[in-house]
């Protein structure tokens, strides 16, 4: 299975937008800072808990056969616009060296890395690598993103506020808007394509004017207040700090290599009015959403981590402690039990040389006022060499306990990494296996139909060994729909211009049209007139899945020598997906050509018998 690799700033797909993916496709989603969203996604979703700068990323390309890799630059939809030159070469390095031949970069205009020289640089790599096609997809304002973290987001927040929020630009200047499902849809596109093209390009998707952007954010909050910053609306540069200026990504197409929707057909057309309308609807609901308190504790501590729990830890344990040691300072069973080393060892075993070392420092600072207490001043505790060793037990034990912890750390996720490891090439050879377990069963299939062809070939031929072309025509109908196990086998009939081709009446059974404007198809035409057979790999609509040109010489005047071409054009309409294959192309070619040999034999025969 193909496996498309998602890294660089991923929440440009938040966890809901993962499942637009289709089952059938693998994605891996190399995203230290997504491990929260490993519960949400579907089962076809893998996260890794690396980022592209990091030395375990390589280990990525290990775990699968990866297709195609998907960068999300910072700067696409309203984030911060930095230089990624290096890590996407890191990136490119990485696909050139695990032999991955598309690289998919999304990003705005804004964008300062220079791409014009990334894509001629790896288009013909030094060193003896491997070239990586390299395609640079510019968006325009996105909808349906995370609604924190997006432009929209930032709109709405301005909005929730009440604030008033400031459009650059006039009501009618233009604006684009493309849906995240349709973004999906073109980059799945352009990486199941069998040709990719590098280049920079514009995904421009809806084209409409800030005053019906206005109107549709203004149906979401009808209370909020938004203005335009163009010429006509006097305002300055000190009242637009004061409130909120949003700037939209520009339209400018110079300088690009073309439109995404002009070379791709988009199979998915989404309302950007409702998907802005959604997307505002959801934020709220998160906002006004009242959380239990378990669930808010479960929040607070997952979105500051291990360093609240520490923090907790250290105070507590302190307080703790501190109490045990004057409550027991006067016993006589814990003169030999020493509390607060005993704190101290605790939290550098459980948090680590950080959390060690603190105890032991916040353990002398309370050994110095104790000492204070009994009267043991700061000068004499400093001279005095023995009132030192306290001192040392405590720093040494906190850095002791924090580094062996540290240590042990590191060696579980050296382990856990090595498990990931093991797992993830289990899981490649295990498909490896599947797969050639599959090819296998087809091999086996297509060699026990072996037996048969040949007596199904001279079927093919003795039965169009018919008088008259015509009556060849209309039995080789039936036999190539017999043969190739397809009921929308037609055979048409071209012109002499060659612009139209007209169905035959022996093919009216099952046929969906009458002719073909063959001037409609012009990659079909290139395809037939260099002699070869018409596949539509690209799913072109109106466009037949097969096609081959048939040709042969007829004789209308016998004293004269005059003939006449006739080319006929045999189509396969439809296909079903097992018919998607090369053994069916060559045996559609080879019935193609009986035809044309048992047409040119009835033309013969026919110029006999007159």
């Amino acid at each position: 299975m193909n496996t498309i690799l998602l890294t660089g700033n991923t929440r440009l797909f938040p966890a809901d937008a993962l499942s637009y993916f289709n089952t059938a496709q693998s994605v891996f989603v190399a995203d230290r800072s997504r491990e929260g969203d490993k519960a949400k996604a579907p089962d076809n979703i893998r996260f890794f808990s690396v980022n592209s700068s990091d030395s375990d990323f390589t280990k990525i390309f290990e775990a699968g056969r990866i297709s195609a890799v998907w960068y999300i630059s910072r700067c696409t939809d309203g984030g911060k616009t930095v230089d990624e030159t290096d890590r996407i070469e890191a990136v490119l390095q990485c696909c050139a060296r695990y032999g991955v031949r598309r690289m998919i970069v999304v990003t705005e205009l804004t964008d300062p890395v220079d791409y014009r020289h990334l894509i001629g640089k790896w288009s013909r790599p030094e060193n003896g690598m491997q070239s990586v096609g390299l395609s640079v997809v510019c968006v325009p304002l996105m909808s349906g993103t995370d609604a924190k973290r997006s432009r929209l987001g930032h709109i709405f927040r301005v909005m929730k506020k009440k604030k008033t929020l400031f459009l650059r630009g006039e009501a009618g200047s233009p604006v684009a808007i493309l849906t995240l499902r349709e973004l999906c849809s073109l980059l799945l596109r352009m990486t199941s394509e069998t040709w990719f093209r590098p280049g920079v390009y514009s995904a421009t998707g809806n084209v409409t004017s800030l005053e019906n952007l206005r109107e549709v954010l203004m149906s979401c909050r009808p209370d909020g207040q938004i203005e335009f910053t163009g010429p006509e609306s006097g305002r300055n540069s000190g009242e637009l700090r004061s409130s909120a200026a949003v700037r939209l990504p520009s339209l400018e197409k110079s300088g690009l290599d073309g439109r995404l929707e002009e070379m791709y057909s988009l199979p998915v057309m989404i309302d950007w009015k409702e998907d802005i309308t959604l997307q505002y609807s959801r934020m709220v609901d998160e906002s006004t959403e009242a959380l239990p308190f378990k669930e808010k504790v479960s929040a607070y501590l997952g979105r500051f981590g291990w360093f609240a729990t520490t923090i907790l830890d250290l105070v507590i344990m302190f307080v703790i402690a501190e109490f045990l040691a004057r409550i027991t300072s006067d016993s006589v069973y814990f003169k030999i039990v020493d509390v607060r080393l005993l704190y101290v060892v605790l939290m550098g075993m459980m948090h680590g040389l950080a959390a060690g070392t603190t105890a032991a420092v916040l353990e002398c600072v309370m050994l110095v006022i104790r000492y204070s207490e009994i009267g043991i001043s700061g000068l004499l505790l400093f001279y005095n060499v023995e009132n030192w060793i306290p001192f040392v037990y405590y720093l040494t034990t906190g850095v002791i306990c924090g580094y062996t912890h540290r240590k042990n750390q590191q060696k579980m996720r050296f382990v856990s990494a090595e498990n990931e490891l093991i797992r993830n090439k289990y899981l490649f050879l295990n498909d490896a296996y599947r797969t050639s377990v599959r090819d296998k069963n087809e091999l086996r299939a297509q060699v026990l139909s072996e037996d048969e062809s040949y007596r199904k070939l001279y079927e093919a031929v003795r039965s169009m060994s018919q008088r008259t072309p015509e009556a060849v025509c209309v039995e080789a109908v039936q036999v190539l729909r017999k043969l190739l196990e397809n009921g929308t086998v037609c055979i048409y009939q071209v012109d002499k211009r060659g612009e139209r081709a007209q169905l035959l009446s022996c093919c009216r059974e099952n046929a969906t049209r009458n002719q073909i404007r063959i001037a409609d198809f012009p990659e079909m035409i290139k395809a037939l007139e260099k002699g070869g057979t018409w596949r539509n790999t690209g799913f072109l609509e109106g466009a037949p899945m097969y096609a081959e040109l048939v040709s042969f010489d007829r004789f209308l005047e016998e004293k004269n020598n005059v003939s006449n071409r006739i080319t006929l054009l045999v189509t396969v309409e439809q296909a079903a997906p097992e018919q998607l294959s090369l053994w069916y192309i060559n045996h559609f070619s080879i019935l193609c050509g009986l035809l044309q040999e048992a047409l040119e034999n009835a033309s013969l025969r026919e110029r006999v018998y007159k």
